[in-house]
Order: structure tokens, then sequence, then C-alpha cells
């Protein structure tokens, strides 16, 4: 089952980003020292890349989860693979090498060489100091979106194992109590990374960031064959929320210590999230069907170019002189030139790939499941 209402989410996630990353732009040029409230609000719409991680988790394990529940197979590897290639590679080449060109013919600093090139491609940039965070600085979430797509098979099976024999009710309460011990053992990992002042080549890796992804696959677990109405999901929705705007006010505050306002790696706001997305896929929701239908919903699904494509944008209007100097017009400008971009990625790239690949594992069902019928001819 579909559920439209997470791809507005996604959609609203990709715009605060953007918007994050021009203020911060905006907020270099002019040097102001002062923090607004605005400006405090807008430096928490960095908690988009927690909401991306959890939903990842919820998505990406769901089928995983309930095949291990329901004691059937799980997704053939195979498929899996190209569904993910699919949605991921193409738009992401065409963005990272879109990005190197551009950034070496305006001799850009954060340039990268030929040589460099591969570990891009190859999603490798984050294990290297002097790959991460150059040509296309968000990129380092997708790197590590990859390496949660290659372990989430084998989490799968050896899950499916653990529980096969147990009855149903413990099979849910065992597959849950494995998420959440992913969830702790991620916000622990990542907070004695910042209490250790770990690189980044370390703390932009799975193992540190898992924390929201484990807190997605819960979800999955525990919404699994469930079903609820509105007097148990709008609680939900609205404790989350409240979850995610605490976490929001924590950051922003600036008295004590930077490290206290950072451990765990926004669990409180991975936990609101994570009660959001169960809101929405546990029954209905006041309010979802705005994110499931229209320009919200159209906007999730560019979402991923619109992530790509934004930062290679502010680099060419900086490097043509062209980046506004007030926030609200870099904005509009970044957003107009990113969400074209993000359109032609989706209409010419990602939708024609992912149509020709479910029709390419359309055809190898079939011609698996004729296979049976000519033997016995």
């Amino acid at each position: 089952m579909r559920l439209g209402a997470l791809d507005g989410l996604r959609g609203l996630a990709a715009v605060g980003v953007v918007v994050l990353h021009v203020w911060m732009f905006v907020q270099g040029d002019g040097g102001r020292p002062e923090r607004t409230a605005a400006d405090v609000l807008i430096s928490q719409l960095r908690l988009g890349v927690p909401l991306f991680f959890v939903l990842s988790g919820f998505l990406i394990f769901r089928p995983f989860a309930a095949a291990a529940l329901d004691r059937r197979p799980g997704p053939a590897l195979v498929p899996y693979a190209m569904r993910r290639i699919a949605r991921i590679v193409p738009a992401y080449w065409i963005a990272i090498l879109g990005a190197a060109a551009l950034l070496a013919w305006v001799e850009h600093p954060r340039a990268i060489s030929v040589g460099q090139l591969p570990s891009f491609l190859l999603f490798l940039q984050n294990y290297d100091a002097a790959t991460l965070g150059r040509v296309n600085p968000p990129s380092w979430t997708v790197a590590v979106e990859v390496s949660f797509y290659v372990v989430v098979p084998l989490i799968g099976l050896a899950a499916a194992r653990a529980v096969r024999a147990l009855p149903s009710r413990a099979r849910r309460r065992v597959l849950a109590l494995v998420c959440l011990a992913m969830v702790v053992a991620g916000a622990a990992l990542f907070s004695v990374a910042k209490l250790n002042e770990w690189p980044k080549t370390m703390v932009y890796t799975l193992p540190v960031q898992l924390s929201a992804f484990a807190a997605g696959m819960l979800v999955a677990v525990l919404v699994h064959d469930r079903r609820t109405g509105v007097r148990a999901t709008l609680p939900l929705a609205a404790v989350g929320v409240l979850l995610v705007l605490a976490d929001g006010w924590w950051h922003g505050q600036t008295a004590g210590p930077l490290i206290l306002r950072q451990l765990g790696n926004d669990l409180p706001a991975t936990t609101g999230f994570s009660l959001l997305v169960a809101a929405i896929a546990l029954g209905p929701l006041p309010g979802s069907q705005v994110l499931a239908r229209g320009p919200l919903e159209y906007l999730g699904r560019i979402s991923f170019g619109l992530y790509l494509w934004h930062f290679p944008m502010i680099y060419l209007l900086r490097a043509s002189d062209r980046f506004p100097t007030t926030l609200l017009a870099a904005i509009c400008l970044t957003l107009a030139l990113s969400l074209t971009l993000a359109m032609l990625s989706w209409h010419l790239v990602e939708r024609p790939v992912l149509e020709r690949t479910r029709g390419i594992i359309a055809r190898r069902r079939r011609a698996r499941a004729r296979v049976p019928a000519v033997a016995g001819d």
C-alpha cells in the first residue's frame, strides 16, 4: 500500500533543506552576528535529514518486516537491487557529473579532480577527508542511504530466521526490541562520536547515523497489519510534532554546553518523526490528504532531484554574482532554478528509468512463472 502523504512529507523536508542552505550562504555573506527568532527557526530545518532517514527506514524495511512477521519469503534480492539502483543511481550520477563540471568551469575551491570522481560515483566520498563535502556537500546523506540499502536485506534475512519459530505476537515483540536496540545503539554511538570529536569521515557513516533509520524500521514492525481511527492517530501525530518542535527549540538555544544539545543525534525529533509516520500509516489522519494529493504529492516525487540540484544552483548563482543578498529573494531564485531541474530530472530521467525497470522486473516474473508450465507440457 502506497502512503502518498509520506511523499508530501518528504517534499516539504527537501524544501526545508534548500531554505536552510540558502540561509547559511546569506548569513555568511552578511556576517550578521545576532540571531533573530527567524534565524533560529530556519536553522532547525536541518531536521529534514533525520526525517529523510526515518522515512527510508520505514519504507525500505517495511516489506522485509512484513515477510518476517507473516512467515513468508522476503523480497527477491535481484528486483530489490534493481529498484534501488534505478531510483538512485541515474539521477545521482547526472547531478554529480553536472556539479563537478560546473565547479571545474568556475574554478570553485570545492571542485574535484578526475581521479576523485569515482569516489562520488561509487558513494564512497564520506570515507575520505579529501572528498567529503566537495562538489555537492548534501550528497553525504545519499552515500549513507545507499549503505542502508545494502544492509537491509541482510537484516531482513537475519530477522526472519530469528523469529521464524515464534508465535505471532512474540515475532513482533522480538523484532521491535531488535529495532529499538538499534535506535539506542546508534544514538549512543553518535554521542560517543561527538564527545570524542570523531572526524566527519566517521560521523557521516551508517553506524553513527543508524538511530533514525532504525526508528523507521521500528515503525514498520509496529504498524504492520494494523489500522486505527482518528482518536488514536491524531494524538500520536500531535505528540510527534511537539517532540520535533522541542528538539528544534533545544538545539536553537545558545546557553549551556553545545555538547549537551548534540547528544543522541536528535533522538527527540527522530522519535517525533517516527510517531508522525506511524500516525499516517495506521489510519486516517486529519490533514494528511493535503500531503497525499496535488502539489505536495508531486513535490515529494521530485524531491530527490530538488535535493541533488539545489547546491549546484547556489554555486552557479554565486559564481555568476547573481546570488541575491536578501533571504527571500535568494530562496525564491534558488527554488525556482532547483525545482526546474528537479522536474526535468523526474520526467526525463527518474520516472522513465523506474518505469523501464518495473517492466523488466515484471517480464522476469512472468518468465519465471511460465517455467513450471512449460516443463510440465
